[in-house]
């Protein structure tokens, strides 16, 4: 029965990604697969008893190790990813061939050495990308590190930038806050110097009086000390008012209850004689014991700045019936209070920026104590303050925490 050996190799190395060359004692081929010359770059016709370092180049200089492996010393050796045209990468393996009967006089026990080729380019390649794409994975990484340092450095800066606005808009804040704070202050002394000229007369009347009847002997003791009391309670009521602008421009330290009737009543006293002048007349109704949680003085200044807008509004369009109407009570649980003129209205085109700082309708006006109004209801009391047209004027409506939900009940 004859053997087909080398039909048996083909057709094992056909299915399999291995070619191989059987060389002999002489480092010459003398066998090989169908398809050797594809990773060997000779054809087939000439790779038969060629030399070993034609067809493997890279054996050359290795004489000493095959050496080891026709005598047995080595079992086998490989060449890993060799690179072979076109664009093949193979594993080299040497392994020892057809073994002989006894050891040679040279010591050799095989008389042949089998060379594979293992096609490993799709391993080889997959590889490339897996280092590839490593690397590029590393480069990214790198650059996002970068990016996160450049970013984290502009991060810094722009917080820099922002604290030192911030700090210049507090700056200029504060200004515009004294600014309105001035203002007030001066139409105040105004009222106040407005106020005190009526009291002043009685009291010039009064000791008038006493002189003349005095000298003429015509008074008694009784009539003098009466006259007497009368004059001191016109210095009382100026001492009074005095108390309550030093009060009404005493910055508040801390958050309190405070009764919203009686602080608007407090500003209408203050300011009752000076809108009687300009023959406006000042009605509050409503909850007379409704309570807030925040800083009454700055509240105070916010209503007066409402009632000092309605009064200019009436200025620039005089009415037969000039009148303010303030109004306390509560809006869906929350305190409210409205202040409303019929002088008018708002224009629209300024409506919604009404409270921007330095906007004004007034040719005379600084832009600042809307604005001021806004901040000081919204930021420091965390209320509402919104304005709208309403039968002909303008109302504007302060809302303010309710009590409970303020101090956190």
């Amino acid at each position: 029965m004859k053997v087909h050996i080398q039909e048996i190799l083909n057709a094992i190395y056909a299915n399999h990604t291995y070619e191989y060359i059987v060389i002999n004692e002489e480092y010459r081929a003398i066998e090989f697969s169908d398809k050797t010359f594809l990773v060997c770059k000779k054809h087939a016709k000439e790779c038969n008893n060629i030399a070993m370092t034609e067809i493997v180049p890279e054996l050359y200089g290795l004489e000493e190790i095959l050496e080891k492996i026709f005598k047995g010393e080595e079992k086998s050796f490989t060449l890993p990813y060799i690179l072979k045209e076109p664009d093949t990468y193979v594993h080299i393996h040497v392994h020892p061939g057809r073994k002989k009967s006894r050891p040679d006089a040279a010591g050799r026990k095989y008389e042949s050495l089998i060379i594979l080729f293992e096609n490993i380019t799709d391993m080889a390649h997959t590889q490339q990308s897996l280092v590839q794409e490593h690397n590029e994975k590393a480069l990214l990484l790198e650059e996002i590190s970068r990016k996160n340092a450049q970013l984290k450095q502009f991060n810094e800066k722009m917080q820099e930038m922002v604290d030192e606005e911030i700090r210049k808009n507090m700056e200029k804040q504060k200004l515009v806050e004294l600014q309105a704070r001035h203002a007030q202050m001066g139409e105040m002394i105004g009222m106040i110097t407005h106020q005190w000229k009526q009291p002043l007369n009685v009291i010039s009347l009064i000791m008038n009086v006493l002189k003349l009847n005095i000298s003429r002997h015509t008074l008694s003791d009784v009539e003098v000390n009466k006259k007497l009391d009368d004059a001191l309670k016109q210095v009382r009521y100026m001492d009074q008012t005095v108390s309550d602008f030093q009060s009404f421009f005493n910055p508040s330290r801390e958050r309190i209850y405070f009764n919203l009737y009686e602080s608007i009543k407090t500003i209408i006293d203050l300011v009752q004689f000076e809108y009687s002048h300009n023959h406006i007349t000042l009605e509050l109704y409503g909850d007379e014991k409704l309570l807030a949680y925040g800083y009454p003085n700055e509240f105070n200044q916010v209503i007066l700045t409402l009632l000092n807008n309605a009064r200019d509004a009436y200025a620039d369009n005089p009415q037969d019936d000039m009148r303010i109407f303030i109004h306390v009570g509560e809006k869906d649980g929350q305190p409210c209070v409205t202040v409303r003129d019929h002088a008018g209205g708002i224009l629209e085109d300024v409506m919604d920026k009404i409270f921007d700082l330095y906007v004004t309708t007034k040719s005379y006006g600084s832009g600042i104590g809307l604005n001021i109004a806004k901040n000081m209801v919204e930021n420091n009391m965390q209320g509402k303050l919104f304005a709208k047209n309403v039968d002909g004027g303008a109302e504007f409506t302060i809302i303010l925490p309710a009590v409970s939900s303020s101090m956190g009940f």
